[in-house]
């Protein structure tokens, strides 16, 4: 099969491009092509440009037989840029999709686009941005082979947040808040969970939603990292109005600060929690790996490649 994936110099986007392109005919499409290069080497076609512009987006459509839309913003200190990339990223896609004959899509959206636990609307302007991209892909693919996923917590391989975590763990200082709940899942169950899904015919539309099986308060999270890097550490409460501090703090440090204002909503809200129920029934999906085996698995990696 030949797939087209956007965002494939992102996070999610490099795990999913390297473990497709094993056995697949994969096109990207990326802003850098160099960077590109230096990730996949001649194991991808490259195709240069952005999805904020729709010639782009069809350029790099045309001829290949399903799309797995990851590109987008997961935090931006401009909510303008995130409705731009999240949304009208989106619509070029799908619109240039429906325009080149292209009916099988796997779009990655996000938890926040659903909302927390006690509710059913998004909290954030990223979560209102995600969902606006699904709108998008509904209204020109809505009797297409369309499948939307909604992860919750990511992390993995090339993951910058729990990076940051781990290098804290080894400090061994670590933030946590309240007794809140949250569901994460390990980047190479998320990939196998993306390549089950375009590779499976959808009868209609349909969300997905992707866990790891575990509902986690973050002073449990703080110490299967703690134990995972061999250390005793502290935990610390971060409640709302530090949280609020930090990110007013850091808001000149742009893309590079911990959390930006818009992020504040999602952890004011009780708990961010989901299952896999529905991509079990639908292609057998299970989790590989629990927290503690993907953490050691991150940390492998981080060492490996000289980041710990």
């Amino acid at each position: 099969m030949k797939i087209l994936i956007t965002g494939a110099t992102g996070f999610v986007g490099i795990n999913t491009t390297k473990a497709l392109s094993e056995k697949n005919d994969i096109r990207i499409l990326v802003r850098n092509a160099d960077k590109a290069k230096k990730l996949f080497y001649d194991s991808v076609e490259i195709f240069e440009g952005d999805i904020l512009h729709y010639e782009s987006a069809a350029n790099a459509v045309r001829g290949v037989d399903a799309v797995i839309h990851i590109a987008g913003l997961i935090k931006s200190f401009d909510k303008n840029n995130l409705y731009a990339v999240n949304r009208i990223g989106s619509r070029n896609v799908a619109s240039a999709m429906k325009n080149e004959g292209v009916n099988n899509v796997v779009y990655l959206s996000s938890l926040a686009a659903r909302g927390p636990d006690e509710s059913d609307i998004p909290v954030s302007h990223y979560g209102y941005s995600k969902l606006h991209g699904e709108y998008e892909f509904f209204r020109y693919l809505y009797d297409a082979d369309l499948k939307i996923l909604r992860p919750p917590i990511i992390y993995g391989p090339y993951e910058k947040e729990f990076y940051r975590l781990f290098k804290m763990a080894k400090i061994g200082i670590l933030p946590v808040l309240d007794n809140k709940l949250f569901s994460f899942v390990y980047v190479e169950d998320l990939v196998c969970a993306i390549e089950k899904l375009v590779f499976f015919k959808a009868k209609k539309p349909k969300r997905y939603y992707i866990a790891d099986g575990g509902r986690y308060s973050w002073s449990e999270v703080a110490d299967y990292m703690f134990e995972t890097v061999g250390k005793r550490g502290m935990k610390f409460k971060l409640s709302e109005s530090f949280a609020n501090v930090i990110a007013y703090a850091t808001y000149f440090m742009k893309d590079n600060a911990p959390f930006s204002l818009d992020k504040i909503h999602e952890i004011k809200a009780s708990g961010w929690t989901c299952g896999y129920g529905e991509l079990k029934k639908d292609v057998g999906f299970e989790p590989k790996y629990t927290m503690k085996e993907g953490f050691e698995k991150t940390l492998k990696w981080y060492v490996e490649n000289g980041k710990l």
